[in-house]
């Protein structure tokens, strides 16, 4: 016992109020005191300690190395049932996103858009998640839309949003769920913007355009799903990965290429490496291989990275019409998404390779300070093998009963 530190319990003490004074965790307290006091000895959260002399303490030092060492080790990701990676957020959780989109021709900048965007996840019913997402302002080159047509697409947007979705299991969106909100709001914002911009048959047809798209349920998700930021924040990123955290999805044309990091970041983050190809009539190139070559590959047990194939931001190989390369990075509890950085090529005539490079990150998030330790009351010293030495009073006669 003399290998500890011990802090001698005071009348009315429980595990928290030590915890205060000495600025280690109640949770880490009570945990090394049991490990190593008598049964007769333990103590419990939120109970006023009794008939119990000492508890005992680890060296100070001993400890903010051990926590600091456990909080630098590397993490292995753990995934569910049959390496199952799946939506876990809790009813009512909220995150907001800022996002930039730039859009490319042969390297050189066309446009730059950004805006902030909301997501809350309502609820689960079944196997979906309800959520209700929200695109706030849209910049367009750091500035308020100023264009005619940009600023009406802008007023048309008001209309549909809030957006009330449930998604498929593996985070594509499955249904709008209140479209008839969405052509209510359209409604009565119509004859405003009618009144604003008049004639003109672009006007008309964007006017046409939007209004087709909200007939129903179905048209108006065929449209999202089109749009750079649905398209990728809603990709199907959550699916059964094979035993080495591999996802490999491949039809005639398209093939897609999935991963999951082997170990969590530093900042318990997990990461999902997700890329594409899309093919022209030429086979792809040995580095790009079908499902049927792969899964060859590895039952023949050859080293096939698919994961460090390298994709450029505007370039594009001989025979590929189109690819993308995006990293998601999501919160180890809830599987939401923090951040997504990337880019997608296209094929746009034989001379241009037009490129989308897009960015979202979580904000609104104040970031939390980590102490090993909480403040420590002057009452404490550490350099005594009974910590608290200095609070000690002598005991009353009627201290020997509690």
């Amino acid at each position: 016992m003399d290998n500890f530190k011990k802090y001698k319990v005071q009348r009315g003490d429980t595990i928290e109020a030590i915890a205060i004074k000495i600025g280690i965790p109640a949770a880490e307290v009570r945990s090394y005191h049991n490990r190593y006091c008598e049964l007769c000895d333990l103590v419990e959260l939120g109970l006023p300690i009794r008939k119990i002399e000492y508890i005992l303490l680890p060296n100070l030092e001993s400890f903010i190395e051990t926590k600091l060492s456990e909080k630098n080790t590397v993490k292995k990701v753990l995934l569910g049932a049959n390496n199952n990676l799946r939506l876990t957020a809790m009813n009512g959780l909220k995150r907001e996103y800022g996002t930039t989109i730039f859009y490319k021709n042969n390297d050189q900048l066309i446009n730059k858009i950004h805006f902030t965007a909301q997501i809350e996840f309502v609820k689960k019913e079944n196997d979906f998640s309800i959520v209700k997402f929200e695109i706030n302002q849209v910049y367009v080159n750091s500035k308020e839309p100023e264009m005619v047509i940009e600023q009406l697409a802008d007023k048309i947007s008001k209309a549909l949003y809030p957006l009330l979705m449930s998604l498929k299991r593996n985070g594509e969106i499955r249904e709008i769920l209140n479209i008839k909100e969405i052509q209510e709001r359209w409604e009565k914002l119509k004859p405003s913007i009618l009144k604003f911009y008049k004639g003109g048959d672009i006007i008309i047809k964007l006017l046409s355009s939007f209004e087709k798209s909200i007939e129903s349920a179905t048209l108006l998700r065929k449209n999202l799903v089109e749009h750079p930021f649905y398209k990728i924040y809603f990709s199907p990123i959550y699916q059964n990965y094979s035993p080495d955290l591999l996802f490999i999805d491949n039809d005639f044309q398209f093939k897609i290429f999935q991963n999951v990091d082997e170990f969590q970041s530093l900042t318990a983050k997990f990461h999902v490496n997700r890329k594409g190809i899309i093919n022209s009539d030429r086979k792809p190139s040995k580095e790009l291989l079908s499902r049927e070559q792969v899964l060859d590959d590895i039952k023949g047990n050859r080293e096939v990275e698919l994961k460090d194939t390298v994709f450029e931001a505007g370039k594009l190989e001989d025979g590929i019409s189109g690819n993308m390369d995006f990293q998601y990075k999501l919160h180890y509890d809830s599987k939401t998404i923090f951040s997504i950085t990337g880019f997608i090529n296209s094929r746009k005539d034989k001379e241009t390779v037009s490129t989308i490079e897009f960015e979202t990150y979580e904000i609104g998030l104040k970031k939390q300070k980590i102490n090993i330790l909480n403040p420590i009351s002057d009452q404490i010293d550490w350099s005594s093998e009974i910590i608290n030495v200095k609070e000690i009073k002598e005991q009353g006669f009627w201290d020997k009963f509690w």
